[in-house]
């Protein structure tokens, strides 16, 4: 008899143990759960989006007049400062992808665009003086051209720049963390034309976005389109690559207050995108932005391959990149 009562206290003793583990088991699971839901809504709660804070005026992102559903930074020093790669960079644009176009805060050291020689002419014809390098960004297939077709050509090879940024750049100065944060996008390498031209056949911002987008490249680290700086500016007279340039030689600077310009280093630095007068002549030239007289030109009137210029890299974040922060310097976006 004792020994069934004994028997029996030990099942109960047995299930009773039984039953608090699992009590505690789902207790813990529970309490991990709220703490995991709890630690997500503080991330959702501290993010921010910054098409909540679009103007219409002075520094700040403004709905892009060019492309429908795209926003750019504008102004001498909108808050657009973000950390990336354990450095400062700059947010350009959120594309209509949802896709963040950033360029480095600083440029890096002075690098010709395209070195003498690089490309050979029977490979590359659109380029007509292969001894002072090529203007055109990358490789492409078919033909590569002017918007009027006043020049034209084959371009087989990518430059000099861009497999310096695609490789050594990439591979050694960008590390592993933001190398995940980043996707591969296309690029628009196409012309910008210099036209020399006034009343209905003036040049204009839509017209060198235009040829921008003839010709694309889609890679990992690229240069900013001559577009990008001339939408930065708030001052209403920057109407075109064209134009600022003849002001600039009248003493008038029109594509100012315009935080593109603004790098800490005196050294300009080179566009993604080739020159060409609308005339014909210096297709082997690529822009440039100088900072010193806060207008994009073609350097000094030098080729391609000069040696003043320094490249300053632009990359695409993913479009689910969620970032927190306010983006002053003090505070700059953080991806999260």
């Amino acid at each position: 008899m004792r020994r069934r009562q004994m028997k029996k206290q030990k099942r109960i003793i047995i299930v009773s143990s039984l039953c608090l583990l699992l009590c505690l088991c789902v207790g813990y699971a529970a309490f991990n759960t709220q703490l995991s839901i709890r630690a997500k809504g503080n991330v959702k709660n501290n993010s921010v989006d910054i098409t909540d804070n679009v103007v219409t005026e002075g520094d700040g992102l403004y709905e892009d007049i060019y492309e429908e559903g795209r926003y750019v930074y504008r102004g001498q020093n909108p808050n657009n400062y973000i950390w990336f790669n354990n450095e400062m960079w700059r947010i350009i644009a959120k594309e209509t992808d949802g896709t963040y176009k950033i360029i480095r805060n600083d440029v890096l050291a002075v690098r010709t665009f395209d070195e003498a020689n690089h490309r050979s002419t029977e490979n590359n014809s659109y380029c007509d003086n292969p001894t002072l390098g090529c203007g055109v960004y990358a490789a492409v297939s078919g033909e590569f051209s002017s918007p009027s077709g006043s020049q034209s050509g084959t371009v087989t090879e990518d430059s000099s720049i861009k497999i310096y940024l695609n490789e050594d750049y990439y591979t050694n100065s960008i590390n592993s963390v933001a190398q995940e944060q980043m996707i591969s996008h296309s690029f628009n390498i196409g012309v910008v034309e210099y036209l020399d031209e006034s009343g209905a056949e003036a040049d204009s911002i839509a017209k060198n976005i235009a040829g921008e987008k003839m010709y694309t490249w889609t890679g990992n680290v690229g240069l900013a389109n001559v577009s990008d700086i001339l939408r930065a500016s708030t001052n209403p007279l920057c109407t075109s690559a064209t134009d600022q340039g003849i002001k600039i030689q009248e003493g008038q600077v029109t594509c100012n207050s315009n935080y593109l310009f603004e790098i800490s280093d005196m050294t300009g630095y080179w566009t993604i995108n080739a020159f060409s007068y609308g005339s014909g002549g210096h297709s082997g030239d690529a822009w440039s932005a100088v900072r010193a007289s806060g207008f994009v030109g073609i350097g000094n009137g030098t080729a391609s391959n000069d040696d003043t210029y320094a490249p300053r890299p632009v990359i695409f974040l993913k479009s689910d990149t969620t970032l927190s922060g306010s983006g002053t310097l003090e505070d700059p976006f953080t991806i999260v």
